[in-house]
C-alpha cells in the first residue's frame, strides 16, 4: 500500500468519524420550553438564555425539607441555562443519622459527589444484587439509569453531597409515591401482608398532596410536603454524651431515653 492510499483512508476514517459527531441525536429527553424538544444539532442553548443565566445559585433555591434533611434541586424548569442541555443536579443537606428515600430516576443515571461527612449508599440492579459501599468527602458514587438506590448519613454531624443526573428532567420515583400509586389490594397480594396494614403504612408514608382529597391526618411528616424529602435515623441519632463521669445507672438512663423516641 503506498502512501498516498494510507492517506486517502486516514482521511475518509476522519470524515467518517466527524460526521458521526455530528449525527442527529433526537430529542433532549426532559420539558425543554413550552414543552418543545431542543435539538442540540440546531441550538447552543434554549432561546431568551442571558449571558449571567449560566451562573445559578444552588442555595437560592428553596429547599425540599423533610425531618432528615433538605434537598434543593436545580432541572430546567427552574434554571432556563439547562434547557436543552440533558443535565440536572440537587444539593442535599442530610442529618445525622438521616436517609433520601429509597428511589429510582427513570430517565437518568445518577453521579453523586461526597462535599462533607460520610454516607452510606446502595442500589439494586437486575439480577438481585445489593451493591452497598461507604462514600467519604472527596469521593463520588455512580448509580445506573432506573435502579433503585439510597443514600443514608453515617458519620457524625451533617453530611452534603450534591446529585448530577443525565437528563434535565430525570425525574424521581420515591417509595411513599409507589405506595400511593398502587392499589392497597395489589400491594397486599404481593407482600403477602393483610391489607389493613398495608392502608395503615400507606397513611403513614403518603402525604396529602398525595392522598385521596388531598388530606391525611395520619401522614408522619418525615418525608416533607412532598413525601420525598430525606427523613431522620429511626428515633433519632443518638445524641452526644453530657460532659462528665456517668454512673453505670446515668448511662442506662441516657440510653433508656433514647430508645423510647
Amino acid at each position: 500500500m503506498n502512501v498516498l492510499s494510507v492517506v486517502l483512508i486516514a482521511g475518509c476514517v476522519a470524515v467518517s468519524s466527524a460526521a458521526n459527531l455530528r449525527r442527529e441525536e433526537g430529542p433532549v429527553m426532559g420539558y425543554p420550553t413550552a414543552g418543545v424538544p431542543i435539538l442540540p444539532e440546531h441550538l447552543d442553548f434554549a432561546d431568551g438564555v442571558e449571558t449571567s443565566d449560566f451562573v445559578f445559585d444552588v442555595l437560592e433555591r428553596t429547599p425540599n425539607q423533610g425531618q432528615g434533611g433538605t434537598v434543593q434541586g436545580r432541572e430546567s424548569v427552574n434554571t432556563p441555562a439547562l434547557q436543552g442541555q440533558g443535565i440536572a443536579l440537587s444539593l442535599f443537606t442530610v442529618e445525622e443519622g438521616g436517609q433520601n428515600l429509597i428511589h429510582y430516576h427513570p430517565r437518568a443515571t445518577e453521579l453523586l459527589y461526597v462535599i462533607k461527612g460520610t454516607i452510606e449508599v446502595g442500589f439494586t440492579d437486575t439480577t438481585g444484587t445489593l451493591h452497598a459501599n461507604t462514600v467519604k468527602a472527596g469521593q463520588a458514587t455512580v448509580f445506573p439509569r432506573a435502579l433503585l438506590h439510597f443514600q443514608r448519613n453515617i458519620g457524625k454531624g451533617t453530611s452534603q453531597y450534591i446529585s448530577m443526573l443525565n437528563s434535565e428532567n430525570p425525574g424521581v420515583m420515591s417509595f411513599p409515591r409507589v405506595f400511593a400509586t398502587l392499589p392497597a389490594d395489589i400491594l397486599a397480594q404481593a407482600l403477602r401482608t393483610p391489607i389493613e396494614d398495608i392502608k395503615a403504612l400507606q397513611a403513614r408514608v403518603v402525604p396529602p398532596q398525595l392522598s385521596e382529597g388531598g388530606v391525611n391526618p395520619d401522614y408522619d411528616g418525615a418525608a416533607g410536603p412532598n413525601g420525598n424529602a430525606p427523613v431522620p435515623a429511626l428515633g433519632g441519632y443518638m445524641p452526644a454524651m453530657p460532659a462528665g463521669d456517668k454512673t453505670k445507672e446515668e448511662l442506662y438512663q441516657l440510653l433508656a431515653q433514647y430508645l423510647k423516641k
